[in-house]
Protein backbone atom coordinates (compact mmCIF):
# COMPACT_ATOMS: atom_id res chain seq x y z
CA UNK A 1 0.00 0.00 0.00
CA UNK A 2 2.54 2.60 0.87
CA UNK A 3 4.67 1.83 -2.57
CA UNK A 4 1.46 1.89 -4.07
CA UNK A 5 0.85 5.44 -2.31
CA UNK A 6 4.35 6.75 -3.40
CA UNK A 7 4.33 5.49 -7.36
CA UNK A 8 0.75 7.73 -7.00
CA UNK A 9 2.31 10.56 -5.56
CA UNK A 10 5.24 10.75 -8.18
CA UNK A 11 3.08 10.07 -10.81
CA UNK A 12 0.93 13.20 -9.69
CA UNK A 13 3.13 15.37 -9.22
CA UNK A 14 4.64 14.80 -12.72
CA UNK A 15 1.74 15.15 -14.58
CA UNK A 16 1.05 18.38 -12.33
CA UNK A 17 4.73 19.78 -13.93
CA UNK A 18 3.40 18.69 -17.58
CA UNK A 19 0.85 20.53 -17.14
CA UNK A 20 2.61 23.53 -15.47
CA UNK A 21 4.91 23.62 -18.47
CA UNK A 22 2.42 23.09 -21.31
CA UNK A 23 -0.04 25.75 -19.56
CA UNK A 24 3.20 28.04 -20.17
CA UNK A 25 3.50 27.06 -23.85
CA UNK A 26 0.31 27.52 -24.02
CA UNK A 27 0.36 31.00 -22.85
CA UNK A 28 3.07 32.42 -25.43
CA UNK A 29 1.52 30.30 -28.16
CA UNK A 30 -1.72 33.03 -27.11
CA UNK A 31 0.14 36.08 -28.02
CA UNK A 32 0.97 34.44 -31.29
CA UNK A 33 4.38 35.94 -31.55
CA UNK A 34 7.53 34.80 -29.96
CA UNK A 35 10.51 37.02 -30.04
CA UNK A 36 14.13 35.43 -30.18
CA UNK A 37 17.69 37.10 -30.44
CA UNK A 38 20.42 35.56 -32.36
CA UNK A 39 23.59 36.95 -32.89
CA UNK A 40 25.07 37.10 -36.08
CA UNK A 41 29.02 36.84 -35.74
CA UNK A 42 29.52 33.68 -34.83
CA UNK A 43 30.86 31.58 -37.67
CA UNK A 44 29.20 28.32 -38.32
CA UNK A 45 27.25 28.97 -34.79
CA UNK A 46 25.70 31.66 -36.37
CA UNK A 47 25.98 33.88 -38.92
CA UNK A 48 23.56 37.01 -40.73
CA UNK A 49 23.62 36.83 -44.45
CA UNK A 50 23.62 40.27 -45.04
CA UNK A 51 22.56 39.78 -48.82
CA UNK A 52 19.43 37.48 -47.92
CA UNK A 53 18.52 39.22 -44.70
CA UNK A 54 18.38 36.01 -42.62
CA UNK A 55 20.26 34.30 -40.00
CA UNK A 56 21.93 30.79 -40.78
CA UNK A 57 24.00 28.28 -38.70
CA UNK A 58 23.79 25.51 -35.72
CA UNK A 59 21.77 28.32 -33.20
CA UNK A 60 19.08 29.39 -35.77
CA UNK A 61 18.66 25.58 -36.45
CA UNK A 62 18.46 24.77 -33.02
CA UNK A 63 15.84 27.87 -32.60
CA UNK A 64 13.44 26.62 -35.34
CA UNK A 65 13.32 23.39 -33.88
CA UNK A 66 12.41 24.20 -30.74
CA UNK A 67 10.15 26.50 -32.05
CA UNK A 68 8.54 23.58 -34.27
CA UNK A 69 8.13 21.34 -31.65
CA UNK A 70 6.61 23.75 -29.10
CA UNK A 71 4.16 24.87 -31.42
CA UNK A 72 3.52 22.78 -33.71
CA UNK A 73 -0.05 24.63 -34.81
CA UNK A 74 2.49 27.82 -35.53
CA UNK A 75 3.64 30.80 -34.45
CA UNK A 76 5.08 33.98 -35.76
CA UNK A 77 8.79 34.22 -34.95
CA UNK A 78 10.52 37.40 -34.65
CA UNK A 79 14.33 37.14 -34.86
CA UNK A 80 16.41 39.72 -33.89
CA UNK A 81 19.92 40.55 -34.49
CA UNK A 82 22.17 41.39 -30.89
CA UNK A 83 25.30 41.27 -29.54
CA UNK A 84 26.99 39.70 -26.95
CA UNK A 85 25.49 42.79 -24.29
CA UNK A 86 22.11 43.64 -26.47
CA UNK A 87 21.08 40.33 -25.70
CA UNK A 88 21.11 40.05 -21.87
CA UNK A 89 19.56 43.72 -21.51
CA UNK A 90 16.63 43.09 -23.81
CA UNK A 91 15.77 39.85 -22.54
CA UNK A 92 15.37 41.83 -19.14
CA UNK A 93 13.58 44.91 -20.69
CA UNK A 94 11.15 41.92 -22.03
CA UNK A 95 12.13 42.67 -25.59
CA UNK A 96 13.14 39.54 -25.82
CA UNK A 97 11.32 36.13 -24.94
CA UNK A 98 14.94 33.74 -25.57
CA UNK A 99 18.06 34.38 -26.88
CA UNK A 100 20.98 32.19 -27.86
CA UNK A 101 24.22 33.59 -29.20
CA UNK A 102 26.86 31.40 -27.15
CA UNK A 103 25.37 31.93 -24.31
CA UNK A 104 27.13 30.18 -21.05
CA UNK A 105 24.99 29.76 -17.62
CA UNK A 106 26.87 32.47 -15.85
CA UNK A 107 23.65 32.91 -13.15
CA UNK A 108 22.59 36.56 -14.47
CA UNK A 109 20.07 38.15 -12.30
CA UNK A 110 16.62 38.22 -14.52
CA UNK A 111 17.65 35.28 -16.65
CA UNK A 112 16.41 31.94 -17.25
CA UNK A 113 18.68 29.31 -18.57
CA UNK A 114 17.80 26.27 -20.13
CA UNK A 115 19.57 22.87 -20.47
CA UNK A 116 22.91 23.12 -22.85
CA UNK A 117 22.31 22.55 -26.28
CA UNK A 118 25.85 22.61 -27.54
CA UNK A 119 29.27 22.79 -26.30
CA UNK A 120 32.66 24.24 -27.08
CA UNK A 121 36.08 23.69 -25.74
CA UNK A 122 39.02 25.87 -24.86
CA UNK A 123 42.12 25.24 -26.60
CA UNK A 124 45.48 27.16 -27.15
CA UNK A 125 46.51 28.80 -30.47
CA UNK A 126 50.36 29.02 -30.95
CA UNK A 127 52.54 29.91 -34.11
CA UNK A 128 53.60 27.25 -35.82
CA UNK A 129 56.94 24.81 -35.55
CA UNK A 130 57.60 26.89 -32.15
CA UNK A 131 54.97 25.22 -29.31
CA UNK A 132 53.46 21.59 -29.77
CA UNK A 133 51.60 20.54 -25.99
CA UNK A 134 50.88 22.36 -23.12
CA UNK A 135 53.93 21.71 -20.86
CA UNK A 136 55.85 23.90 -23.27
CA UNK A 137 53.96 26.80 -22.17
CA UNK A 138 55.71 26.66 -18.82
CA UNK A 139 56.72 30.02 -18.11
CA UNK A 140 55.27 31.78 -20.91
CA UNK A 141 52.63 34.36 -21.40
CA UNK A 142 49.69 33.16 -22.70
CA UNK A 143 46.59 36.21 -24.28
CA UNK A 144 43.07 35.45 -23.16
CA UNK A 145 40.18 37.95 -24.85
CA UNK A 146 38.14 40.07 -21.97
CA UNK A 147 34.64 38.76 -21.32
CA UNK A 148 35.49 35.40 -22.25
CA UNK A 149 35.26 32.34 -20.32
CA UNK A 150 39.34 32.18 -19.87
CA UNK A 151 39.36 35.86 -18.72
CA UNK A 152 37.03 34.64 -16.20
CA UNK A 153 38.56 33.85 -12.23
CA UNK A 154 38.45 31.10 -10.25
CA UNK A 155 35.54 30.05 -8.25
CA UNK A 156 38.47 28.96 -5.73
CA UNK A 157 40.65 32.33 -5.72
CA UNK A 158 39.46 35.13 -7.22
CA UNK A 159 43.14 36.54 -7.74
CA UNK A 160 43.46 33.54 -10.11
CA UNK A 161 42.96 33.30 -13.47
CA UNK A 162 40.43 29.77 -14.33
CA UNK A 163 43.20 29.28 -17.27
CA UNK A 164 46.31 29.68 -14.79
CA UNK A 165 44.45 27.54 -12.32
CA UNK A 166 43.66 24.71 -14.88
CA UNK A 167 47.08 24.27 -16.14
CA UNK A 168 48.41 24.84 -12.64
CA UNK A 169 46.40 21.61 -12.19
CA UNK A 170 49.47 19.81 -14.82
CA UNK A 171 52.10 21.64 -13.22
CA UNK A 172 52.18 24.52 -16.17
CA UNK A 173 53.04 28.06 -14.49
CA UNK A 174 51.94 30.78 -16.85
CA UNK A 175 50.95 34.21 -17.30
CA UNK A 176 48.15 35.47 -18.24
CA UNK A 177 47.74 38.67 -20.40
CA UNK A 178 44.01 40.05 -21.34
CA UNK A 179 43.16 41.92 -24.49
CA UNK A 180 39.82 43.45 -25.92
CA UNK A 181 39.76 41.74 -28.87
CA UNK A 182 40.73 38.52 -31.19
CA UNK A 183 42.17 39.97 -33.68
CA UNK A 184 44.31 42.26 -30.81
CA UNK A 185 44.92 39.02 -29.16
CA UNK A 186 46.27 37.14 -32.34
CA UNK A 187 48.43 40.58 -33.39
CA UNK A 188 50.13 39.90 -29.91
CA UNK A 189 50.88 36.08 -30.77
CA UNK A 190 51.97 37.26 -34.58
CA UNK A 191 54.49 39.64 -32.95
CA UNK A 192 55.81 37.32 -30.26
CA UNK A 193 54.32 39.26 -27.61
CA UNK A 194 52.70 36.19 -25.84
CA UNK A 195 53.18 32.70 -26.91
CA UNK A 196 49.65 31.51 -26.95
CA UNK A 197 46.44 32.59 -26.83
CA UNK A 198 43.96 30.48 -24.83
CA UNK A 199 39.88 30.99 -26.27
CA UNK A 200 37.47 28.58 -27.75
CA UNK A 201 37.99 26.24 -30.26
CA UNK A 202 35.86 27.79 -32.32
CA UNK A 203 36.34 31.43 -31.88
CA UNK A 204 40.77 30.17 -32.88
CA UNK A 205 39.38 28.94 -35.89
CA UNK A 206 37.60 31.64 -36.58
CA UNK A 207 40.59 34.17 -35.92
CA UNK A 208 43.67 32.27 -36.56
CA UNK A 209 45.82 33.39 -39.16
CA UNK A 210 47.98 31.32 -41.53
CA UNK A 211 51.13 29.34 -40.10
CA UNK A 212 49.66 29.40 -36.21
CA UNK A 213 48.09 25.59 -34.82
CA UNK A 214 46.00 24.35 -32.44
CA UNK A 215 47.49 22.84 -29.73
CA UNK A 216 45.81 19.13 -29.52
CA UNK A 217 44.10 19.52 -26.31
CA UNK A 218 41.10 20.43 -25.18
CA UNK A 219 39.58 21.11 -22.23
CA UNK A 220 37.54 23.73 -19.84
CA UNK A 221 34.28 23.36 -22.31
CA UNK A 222 31.69 26.06 -22.71
CA UNK A 223 27.97 24.78 -22.76
CA UNK A 224 25.96 26.87 -24.42
CA UNK A 225 22.18 27.29 -23.43
CA UNK A 226 19.10 29.21 -24.93
CA UNK A 227 18.60 32.29 -22.47
CA UNK A 228 14.82 32.83 -21.63
CA UNK A 229 13.65 36.46 -19.56
CA UNK A 230 13.40 35.68 -15.88
CA UNK A 231 9.51 36.00 -16.17
CA UNK A 232 8.61 33.11 -18.31
CA UNK A 233 10.99 30.60 -15.93
CA UNK A 234 8.23 27.35 -16.53
CA UNK A 235 8.25 28.27 -20.80
CA UNK A 236 12.18 27.84 -20.00
CA UNK A 237 11.66 24.57 -18.28
CA UNK A 238 9.66 23.46 -21.59
CA UNK A 239 12.25 24.36 -23.93
CA UNK A 240 14.60 22.27 -21.52
CA UNK A 241 12.49 19.52 -22.26
CA UNK A 242 12.69 20.09 -25.72
CA UNK A 243 16.47 20.12 -25.64
CA UNK A 244 16.84 17.16 -24.02
CA UNK A 245 14.62 15.29 -26.22
CA UNK A 246 16.54 16.61 -29.49
CA UNK A 247 19.61 15.36 -27.97
CA UNK A 248 18.22 11.53 -27.19
CA UNK A 249 16.97 11.68 -30.91
CA UNK A 250 19.69 12.73 -32.62
CA UNK A 251 18.78 16.11 -33.95
CA UNK A 252 21.03 17.80 -32.08
CA UNK A 253 24.33 15.47 -32.95
CA UNK A 254 22.84 15.92 -36.56
CA UNK A 255 22.94 19.84 -36.54
CA UNK A 256 26.33 20.06 -35.25
CA UNK A 257 27.16 17.69 -38.03
CA UNK A 258 25.66 19.72 -40.52
CA UNK A 259 27.29 22.80 -39.68
CA UNK A 260 31.33 20.82 -39.29
CA UNK A 261 30.88 21.43 -35.45
CA UNK A 262 32.36 19.35 -32.72
CA UNK A 263 30.34 18.78 -29.95
CA UNK A 264 32.02 18.57 -26.60
CA UNK A 265 29.22 17.90 -24.05
CA UNK A 266 31.12 14.78 -23.10
CA UNK A 267 34.23 16.28 -21.65
CA UNK A 268 34.60 17.38 -18.30
CA UNK A 269 34.33 20.60 -17.14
Amino acid sequence: MIIAAVVLLLVTQANARRFEKQSAVDAVAARGMISIGLRGDLGALCTYNEETGTFEGLEKDVADEIVARLFPDGIIVNFVRVNSETKDSELRRGTLDMSLGASVDMGKSGISYTEPFFADASAILVQGGQITDLAQLNGKTVAVVQNSVLAASSEKDKDVNILEEYLGKLDVSITVKKYASYPEAVDALKMGAVSGIGASELNLKRFGLKGMLLLPERFLPSRYCVQVRSDLDVFSQAVSDCIAEMRRDGTLAALAEKWNLVDYSALES
